[in-house]
């Protein structure tokens, strides 16, 4: 029940994003997804000489899906 009256009296209003925080959100999300997956195809190129590009884009669409999920909420509320 203390859960639920906390909820209750919460103001959801600070959690509205404008514009150039969810700009911001997007941006350091997919930065942080292309750096990572660039860097975990330079290692697969280094330790096996080639690479897949079907793990190429698994790679790609994990790592920017992580960074959004992630990253970007804390580049967005790190600035607040």
């Amino acid at each position: 029940m203390t859960r639920v009256s906390a909820l209750y009296r919460l103001d959801w209003r600070w959690l509205r994003l404008t514009k150039s925080e969810i700009l911001r959100l997007l941006a350091a999300g997919t930065i942080w997804g292309l750096a990572m997956s660039a860097g975990l195809t330079g290692l697969t190129m280094w330790n096996y000489g080639m690479v897949c590009i079907d793990d190429v884009l698994a790679t790609t669409l994990v790592a920017v899906a992580a960074g959004l999920l992630t990253l970007g909420p804390i580049a967005v509320y790190a600035r607040r």
